[in-house]
């Protein structure tokens, strides 16, 4: 007995939908390296159920035929020589993957991978540690043969890494380090970032500069921009300005409260979020930038590039990091040699981007 696509119940239907695939793959209608229609679109097409198109499709990712990227869906694996190559999965941990700096990184890293027998896995976390601490247990379980952790910004964010440090498993910490964990890391040096930050506006004759932030951004990224802001002003033997945090959900009401006291004349914000509060809270309470507010910001991002001031940006090498951490990976799942305890962090030089958000403060010659 047979239905409307041809299939019969002499065989596992699942059998039978698998080698449908691998037919379409082998026609060229599935093309190498592209993504195939969805399990929902590919049940109806064959007037099958959707769980046992699922059972096909996790045959052939078993048989290294299709692969998966979590969040995106099911691509057809490059072949060599007429047969499936053979390729090492490494597991990507983010917060999210639809988020600039996410996907800039992720650029660099599918750049990286081009040319080697590795494929790529990521799981995005939504900011969340226990989920990042989940993703990456279920990507050891999937076998991955090593992880890059971007770790999230909260209170436990980077704390599933302990276990693979302890165990000596291969994995590389992108764009944000852990506090009191010595690993493999490939990130920008934002101490310098932030003393470039403060430095420019005290050139500029600013000293009442404040560093504002998120409240929940607990990351090393904004630990160290202020470690770096602080040291500006010892540099000078300046008094350190103040610091400013708000809630990013509903804290803008405080940032304006802020503002509004006119305590400072110039500001590093720690990110292209907080800059897009500030300079939004700036325009409804009738605030001028530069003329009332010098602003300096990091990420030069397109949310920053869409406000209707042209921000002074501190720029990070966000794409050249992702592809230094997949190169760092490899080297760690390839290189048996390597004793227990070696490290390779890498700081990505930053560079300030001069442009209409800050002005001389009057009446001083700065520098």
């Amino acid at each position: 007995m047979e239905n409307a696509t041809g299939f019969h119940d002499r065989r596992m239907l699942y059998l039978q939908v698998r080698d449908y695939i691998v037919e379409q793959i082998e026609q060229g209608v599935f093309k190498s390296g592209e993504l195939i229609p969805p399990e929902r679109e590919l049940a109806e097409n064959l007037k099958i159920s959707r769980y046992t198109v699922r059972r096909a499709l996790q045959e052939l990712v078993e048989e290294d035929i299709l692969f998966r990227v979590q969040g995106s869906g099911t691509y057809v694996r490059e072949k060599t020589n007429g047969l499936a190559k053979r390729v090492d999965s490494i597991g990507i941990v983010m917060p999210f993957c639809d988020a600039e700096i996410e996907m800039m990184l992720l650029s660099g890293m599918q750049k990286a991978l081009r040319g080697t027998p590795y494929s790529m896995t990521l799981y995005t976390t939504d900011n969340d540690s226990a989920k990042e601490a989940e993703g990456i247990r279920r990507l050891r379980e999937e076998g991955v043969a090593g992880l890059i952790i971007m770790p999230s910004t909260d209170q436990g964010g980077g704390q599933g890494t302990v276990p693979l440090k302890r165990e000596g498993f291969p994995f590389v910490l992108v764009d944000r380090a852990i506090e009191g964990l010595q690993t493999n890391c490939v990130v920008s040096d934002n101490v310098q970032g932030g003393n470039q930050a403060a430095r420019h506006l005290l050139d500029l004759g600013h000293s009442q500069i404040a560093f504002v932030s998120h409240k929940g951004d607990l990351s090393s990224s904004i630990h160290d921009r202020l470690t770096g802001f602080r040291e500006a002003f010892k540099e000078r033997g300046l008094p350190v300005g103040p610091t400013f945090t708000y809630d990013f959900e509903t804290g803008v009401k405080d940032l304006k409260q802020f503002l509004i006291k006119r305590e400072c004349t110039g500001l590093v914000v720690g990110n292209a979020l907080v800059a897009r509060d500030v300079v939004r809270a700036c325009r409804e309470l009738g605030l001028d930038i530069p003329e009332d507010f010098s602003i300096v910001s990091f990420d030069d991002l397109s949310i920053v590039k869409m406000l209707d001031v042209s921000l002074t940006t501190i720029t990070q090498h966000t794409e050249a990091i992702g592809a230094k951490a997949v190169s760092l990976l490899i080297d760690q799942i390839e290189n048996c040699d390597l004793e227990p305890g070696y490290l390779t962090q890498y700081y990505y030089p930053t560079r300030l981007i001069e442009r209409d958000s800050c002005a001389r403060l009057k009446g001083s010659k700065g520098r």
